[in-house]
């Protein structure tokens, strides 16, 4: 079995898939804290940059933002809570969810909200005129599959069984893979794998189908080719109860498996669909220009408030949230994210046209 198809099921088999079991995977509750989850800044902060885009769509009465991979529907929910006035009045948000069971917490976060709609698919989004696609570590989770370079020659790593348990099995790659690798092959050094992330090309061809006019932003780990054929593991890796290892054959639905995006592969798919592209761009620097840097002293005037007036309750929430803040824009952690704007029919947004 070719990885790209392993990967396919052990996330998204809908038994025994890591993501269909509707648990919680994300948050403080889950496995692994992402962006929006650690404060509802992060999707304030975004709210000023989905107007923006809307502003370069000339302001039409309905906007449509899609989230694609919303986890537990906090991130829509501090965007709709911070948009207003007439930005507020054109917005409308759809979230892609295939699971049923997260979709019923996702419809508990948003039930105080009537412009919210669901779908399973981008493959069921109707064309939208003028709106933006979301999609905060997404990418990362889309099949790959393996190739790897020995003695000079390029192999498909797959999957294979030996007795009980899973294995790599080498064979010619497929013609997609060839195609993928013809112009790094000589780059690739010789025991070196590389990821080749056909689905997050054809990702991103769906999605510049599906937006008219405005934008869509990707946020995730990721590297240009130069810097992933120097990995000479590739960047695989898996998150469970037992923490973060590389054993991704191994209790196959029990595990998020994830790989680094590739931007140079994402820049020339988004491209070859007609969509002009900004960045990658760091997420600190993006959020700086979103207005970090004034939600941080705006916490730090509410905790220094709450303290003199005694009460030490709404002082640790603004601290809490000011070391939230800080998380997110941390050029180590979080804040070194990479952003990527596919652009269709409008310029680069100011905070991606702005310097960080």
């Amino acid at each position: 079995m070719g990885f790209a198809r392993y990967m396919d099921l052990a996330l998204y088999h809908p038994e025994h898939g890591y993501y269909a079991s509707g648990r919680r995977r994300t948050g403080w509750q889950g496995q692994f804290v992402t962006s929006p989850e650690l404060d509802p800044a992060y999707g304030e902060l975004w709210a000023a940059g989905f107007e923006d885009v809307w502003e370069q769509c000339g302001r039409p009465s309905t906007f449509t933002l899609i989230e694609v991979g919303p986890g537990e529907g906090s991130f829509a929910a501090a965007v709709l809570d911070a948009a207003n006035g007439y930005f507020a009045e054109a917005l409308e948000v759809v979230l892609v969810e295939r699971v049923e069971a997260v979709r019923a917490r996702q419809r508990q976060v948003l039930d105080h909200h009537n412009n919210v709609s669901w779908i399973s698919s981008l493959d069921e989004a109707r064309n939208v005129e003028c709106g933006c696609l979301f999609a905060n570590e997404l990418v990362d989770n889309l099949p790959v599959a393996i190739a790897e370079k020995r003695a000079g020659n390029l192999v498909e790593l797959c999957v294979g069984i030996s007795g009980s348990e899973l294995g790599p099995v080498a064979r010619p790659p497929s013609d997609g893979i060839l195609t993928f690798t013809r112009g790094m092959q000589a780059q690739l050094p010789d025991g070196h794998r590389i990821e080749v992330p056909l689905a997050a090309m054809q990702f991103a061809s769906v999605a510049t189908r599906t937006i008219g006019r405005g934008a869509i932003v990707l946020v995730d780990y990721g590297d240009d080719e130069a810097g992933l054929v120097q990995r000479p593991a590739g960047t695989l890796l898996c998150y469970s109860d037992a923490g973060v290892d590389d054993r991704y054959l191994e209790a196959p639905g029990t595990k998020d498996i994830t790989a680094h995006a590739n931007w140079s592969a994402l820049i020339r798919a988004f491209g070859d669909a007609g969509a002009s592209v900004a960045g990658p761009k760091p997420q600190r620097d993006v959020l700086k220009s979103l207005g970090a840097d004034d939600l941080h002293d705006r916490f730090k005037r509410a905790a220094d408030e709450a303290l003199q007036r005694g009460s030490g309750a709404a002082g640790v929430r603004a601290i809490s949230r000011r070391g939230a803040l800080g998380a997110l824009l941390d050029p180590a952690g979080l804040g070194g994210l990479g952003v990527l704007v596919a652009l269709t029919g409008i310029p680069a947004p100011d905070f991606m046209a702005a310097p960080g």
